[in-house]
């Protein structure tokens, strides 16, 4: 299948998705710009339809327009919308279906843009739903006011810029999703990177007192990894160190979170678990990378210090009992596991 097929079907499937929704991180900024921008532009077209007698139609521009002023002044004063966005849509859809009815191919010019702020104003998956609507009452409306012609033309068109829309969106939601996965985690090994072990340090809650179950930080090290650089060059090392962050992946739990910090150092982060499983789960670690062919040479071994999140132990303080642990178990002979007191 080409590659704008396999696009087609994404966007036709994402009804079946959850919500992915490329443009959420920027939808105020959107709502506010196009909102105030809006009024300004449907002012002429609302004094033209008074004008001539057009109540309907002009009550229902000057209710939209008065709705994203409203809104507009509210997003612009920090404060959320007074009227739901897709009451507002719901509103438009229903005065271009007013529209094509009573001026024909003019009022079929703005089903166009309401389409485009569909999306632009509303989750996607509740974008879909109000923009089927408007490809149907504006088929509906076409069929009656012009001729199945141009109905059959307007469905066509909509259905396609539908479509379309759907496509841009998986595209720049996919290219977010490679940015943001560049951004957080390490090229080599595909594990989490240092800036985002800080990321999810900072926003863990702290912790109560006589809890059982806390976080926990493992630090792991491979044994005498320059003897593999060494030996073999950067490219085997650069496999021992895949290898290894797939045999550590076998294990976890679908909550923990691995990090690479540095050349051959990792560390673990361990939600809610005792420290009897911690450490049972770091022993289990251990055992795993021993066994596991990651060397041609022999056996690849792993040093680790294990230390529990506690009250009072700010995020630095808790990095360094962790190293401590682990530069203990290096000191000790290397390949075992040493927790913090």
């Amino acid at each position: 299948m080409t590659t704008f097929g396999l696009r087609l079907r994404s966007a036709l499937e994402s009804l079946r998705r959850p919500d992915d929704d490329a443009l959420a991180a920027y939808r105020g900024r959107i709502a506010l710009q196009l909102s105030l921008l809006a009024v300004v532009v449907l002012l002429p077209f609302t004094i033209n339809h008074l004008l001539l007698g057009r109540w309907l139609l002009g009550g229902l521009t000057a209710a939209t327009q008065a709705v994203l002023l409203f809104n507009g002044l509210a997003l612009r004063a920090g404060r959320e919308a007074p009227v739901p966005f897709w009451l507002m849509v719901l509103g438009m859809v229903l005065a271009v279906t007013v529209s094509i009815s009573i001026q024909g191919v003019f009022g079929i010019a703005w089903t166009y843009p309401t389409l485009f702020i569909c999306y632009f104003l509303l989750r996607r998956r509740v974008a879909m739903v109000l923009s089927l609507l408007l490809v149907l009452c504006a088929t509906a409306a076409a069929a009656y006011g012009v001729g199945a012609g141009m109905a059959l033309r307007v469905v066509a068109t909509l259905t396609l810029t539908l479509v379309m829309i759907n496509v841009v969106l998986n595209v720049v939601g996919e290219l977010q999703e490679a940015l943001v996965a560049q951004a957080i985690t390490d090229p080599l090994t595909g594990a989490y990177n240092r800036r985002h072990l800080d990321t999810q340090l900072a926003a863990l809650p702290a912790p109560l007192p006589g809890q059982d179950a806390v976080n926990m930080l493992m630090a792991l090290d491979i044994d005498h990894f320059k003897k593999v650089n060494d030996t073999h060059g950067h490219a085997v090392g650069d496999e021992v160190l895949r290898g290894l962050v797939a045999t550590l992946h076998q294990r976890l739990r679908p909550s923990d979170r691995l990090f690479r910090i540095g050349g051959e150092e990792f560390v673990l982060l361990l939600p809610r678990i005792t420290a009897a499983d911690a450490m049972r789960l770091a022993e289990d670690l251990r055992q795993r990378v021993a066994q596991a062919p990651l060397w041609p040479e022999g056996a690849i071994t792993v040093s680790i210090g294990v230390a529990a999140q506690r009250p009072g132990l700010d995020i630095g303080a808790w990095m360094r009992v962790t190293d401590r642990a682990l530069y203990e178990a290096k000191r000790s002979g290397r390949n075992r596991v040493v927790m913090a007191d």
